[in-house]
């Protein structure tokens, strides 16, 4: 069986597109963190028009957030679940950020990959991201074979494409247009288009991630005088 792994961003469309002709052969996954932009939600609707096998992931985002703290792309260790129960309960827990994204989409994404049989996924993966997976083209991953043919691809090869096929969600030009949690406090270097884009468009969503960004900032201020 063949799936999509599909976030709404562009380089997911990509995949859509190149195999839009064989989509009544193949499945299309989406994880649902119920913190999406409303652009991300009006992209996905596109895309369950033209998508007969859509499944739609739900995760409960704040729980885990609750029991592992609020994503950071800087953690200190006291800080953490794991941390706390050495150091003495803390005010606000944080969180690696890529533990926030494989437990609430990524991990979500592939069990349910696993429970209905895929054997092929095709990912969105393109070598010049700032964050690249350590999966490659053809390899074989717990059992499903990796397909990425935007693997070599660009950024602008990939819009490029896409102006061909179909009308480009302004989004699509941020680095990460896959808007799937307006209230996420990491990634911050990578993602100051969407905050000052957010901060216009959607006052109180950015107000939402804000607030967290400055939990985070005062930690790490305190933990650092405590360190050095």
């Amino acid at each position: 069986m063949f799936a999509i792994a599909f976030s709404g961003g562009k380089d997911s469309w990509a995949c859509l597109q190149l195999y839009k002709d064989q989509l009544k052969d193949i499945t299309v996954l989406w994880v649902n963190t119920g913190k999406n932009f409303p652009e991300l939600l009006e992209s996905i609707n596109l895309a369950k028009e033209i998508c007969p096998n859509f499944i739609e992931i739900n995760t409960d985002r704040d729980a885990q957030n609750a029991i592992y703290g609020i994503p950071s792309d800087i953690v200190p260790c006291a800080n953490t679940a794991y941390g706390e129960t050495v150091t003495g309960k803390v005010k606000q827990k944080i969180q690696p950020y890529f533990q926030c994204c494989y437990e609430n989409i990524a991990k979500p994404l592939h069990d349910k990959a696993k429970e209905i049989g895929v054997t092929h996924m095709i990912r969105g993966d393109r070598k010049d991201e700032s964050h690249v997976s350590n999966r490659v083209n053809g390899q074989l991953v717990d059992g499903i074979i990796q397909i990425h043919p935007l693997e070599n691809m660009t950024k602008q090869n990939v819009l490029d494409y896409l102006a061909t096929v179909m009308d480009i969600p302004k989004h699509f030009d941020f680095e990460h247009s896959s808007l799937d949690c307006y209230d996420c406090s990491a990634y911050l270097k990578d993602t100051k288009d969407i905050a000052e884009w957010a901060k216009v468009t959607h006052p109180d969503l950015y107000k939402q991630r804000m607030n967290k960004v400055i939990q985070i900032k005062e930690i790490l201020t305190n933990s650092m005088k405590d360190a050095f």
